[in-house]
């Protein structure tokens, strides 16, 4: 262990092997001095900082563990198109198009964000004819409400046999 010392007189400095356990006398100026053992502040607080990291890591294993574990949670938002909520409409330029209703329910105890809406349209072999992606009308929603979004599809409503609405990153 190499230890460190200074001359209280003078202020020279030494590097001792190891820790004195009798007086050393300076060579420049011949003081005696007894050399304190240096407290290991550097290794106390790198014992601190691992102990603190292995709790953090020990505390997100089990918030992981817990939230992620094979029970499968219900949705936070539950998404609906009911079928007397979609209209074909004929747009500025004489096009049919179909003009979609729908509601957004936050089913948890909190306020949750909205992500953007996307209604897939199908055709009668259940392919998907386009997927459109828009903004939802809020984006917050309280605790146990419910939100009406409203959308005009740019797809050609002769071949949509079937649409479905989904929350764009909730599976």
């Amino acid at each position: 262990m190499c230890m460190k010392t200074v001359c209280d007189f003078c202020k020279t400095e030494y590097n001792l092997d190891r820790v004195p356990n009798t007086p050393v006398k300076c060579a420049v100026c011949g003081h005696v001095w007894t050399p304190r053992v240096p407290f290991r502040q550097k290794v106390m607080i790198k014992f601190i900082a691992a102990i603190c990291a292995f709790i953090a890591a020990c505390i997100f294993s089990f918030v992981v563990i817990v939230n992620f574990s094979g029970a499968k949670h219900n949705q936070p938002l539950i998404t609906k198109i009911d079928e007397k909520n979609i209209h074909i409409v004929t747009d500025e330029n004489g096009n049919d198009r179909i003009f979609v209703s729908g509601d957004i329910t936050n089913t948890t105890d909190d306020i949750y964000g909205l992500p953007n809406i996307i209604i897939v349209s199908y055709d009668a072999m259940g392919n998907v004819l386009s997927r459109q992606t828009f903004m939802p009308p809020a984006t917050l929603l309280e605790s146990k409400t419910t939100v009406t979004f409203n959308h005009m599809l740019s797809v050609d409503p002769k071949n949509v046999k079937r649409l479905s609405v989904e929350l764009k990153g909730i599976k």
